[in-house]
């Protein structure tokens, strides 16, 4: 647990974590501008913490979390149902 909260965030890191956020917000049609990409961006950062540290882990991870499933789910302007695509974020 106590790994979970002296989990450091570097350039690196902070990279990995942005590109799987922003791939998340462009596949569910949710902006940074609405309530939801709070919600998302604390369970992307979560499951970073959580151990989910490369790129491919995280993507995978957050595509399989059931509250960004759910969010996706509730958000009236989803563009597809598809899952997070990796090569979509490393653009």
């Amino acid at each position: 647990m106590r790994e979970f909260f002296e989990k450091t965030f570097g350039p690196a890191e902070l990279s990995v974590v942005d590109a799987v956020f922003k791939a998340w917000l462009a596949e569910s049609g949710i902006t940074k501008e609405m309530p939801e990409a709070e919600l998302a961006a604390r369970a992307v950062i979560n499951l970073f913490r959580e151990g989910h540290d490369t790129h491919e882990s995280l993507t995978a991870a957050a595509a399989m979390h059931r509250g960004l499933a759910d969010l996706k789910a509730h958000c009236p302007f989803q563009r597809g149902s598809t899952s997070i695509a990796i090569q979509a974020s490393r653009t």
